[in-house]
């Protein structure tokens, strides 16, 4: 268990984060009520875990049905030439028919592969994200809340940051609801340290938020030590790495514990939430967003008036 010291550091730690905000979200043009979430998971790296009892007869893993990931600005990208971000000309590949008899073997660039996203499909039309008013989008940098309380816990050795990711999205009744995979922490083949989801819904009076988590902790090695019946879910199609290597061969990983966290709690918009556990903490704010209209440029928009002076 985590001794009393340190949780009264931790909770000195997130009454020194949490501030007020009003409880329910303005209701937004479209007569949805929109959050924008952040979440972030840790470790308890030095707590004592021998001393809890683990057992695979008292676990509830699974994933829901309506189950997404959240969509990362990289999935948007789609450049044949990346010079346009980063200002350097990429090698192009040319065929060998190609080259000139008197070409100076010097002067032809050599054949090296593009790095970034894999393309999509041809005919698939391209469009980038929009952050105000897609949902279920991790937010770029600058709409992260918890810049200061993750630094904090990666600078101490008693915490490691396993996943942390911030989104906005309409909420809905329990039956509504769409579940956010959260996978993080070193992998192993194709599982994560670190897997599960969290689902956000309204309450029945529809004046609270229910954070709604099953997550689990996997400890994996490379021999058998443990004699008890571990298993894991199969892994959703969502979650499946679609550039695995399935001729690849894979290291054989034994499954020595599975630590559950499994929480329901109704919190008000606004506050820091903290949620303890003895192998990991989750630190969850929500905050009412309005999803602005989308501008509708005027004459005087269109018309640069200095151009007739």
């Amino acid at each position: 268990m985590i001794s009393t010291r340190l949780t009264s550091k931790i909770c000195l730690f997130v009454i020194s984060l949490a501030f007020t905000q009003p409880i329910l979200a303005a209701e937004n043009p479209t007569g949805e009520r929109w959050f924008q979430v952040e979440m972030t998971l840790f470790t308890h790296e030095n707590s004592n875990l021998d001393m809890e009892i683990w057992s695979p007869t008292k676990l509830s893993l699974g994933f829901p049905e309506r189950l997404r990931k959240l969509r990362k600005l990289s999935d948007f990208l789609q450049l044949d030439d990346w010079s346009i971000l980063t200002g350097v000309v990429q090698p192009v590949a040319i065929a060998a028919s190609a080259i000139p008899a008197d070409a100076v073997p010097s002067a032809i660039t050599p054949v090296q592969p593009l790095v970034g996203p894999r393309p999509y499909a041809p005919g698939e039309s391209f469009r980038l994200p929009d952050f105000e008013r897609q949902s279920f989008l991790a937010l770029l940098a600058q709409d992260h809340d918890f810049t200061g309380s993750n630094r904090a816990l990666s600078q101490s050795s008693a915490y490691r940051v396993l996943f942390h990711n911030a989104w906005r999205q309409p909420m809905t009744r329990r039956n509504g609801a769409t579940a956010v995979v959260v996978s993080g922490g070193r992998t192993y083949n194709q599982r994560s340290e670190l897997e599960g989801s969290v689902s956000l819904y309204f309450n029945n009076t529809e004046d609270r938020v229910v954070f709604d988590s099953n997550v689990w902790l996997t400890s994996f090695s490379a021999a058998q030590s443990s004699e008890e019946d571990w298993s894991l879910p199969v892994l959703p199609a969502v979650m499946l790495a679609a550039s695995a290597d399935e001729n690849a061969e894979a290291v054989e990983y034994h499954i020595n514990r599975i630590i559950q966290l499994r929480q329901v709690r109704d919190m008000r918009s606004g506050e820091f939430h903290y949620i303890d556990h003895p192998a990991m903490g989750i630190l969850v704010q929500i905050t009412p967003y309005v999803v602005p209209e989308i501008p509708v440029p005027g004459v005087e928009e269109l018309v640069d008036p200095l151009q007739f002076q």
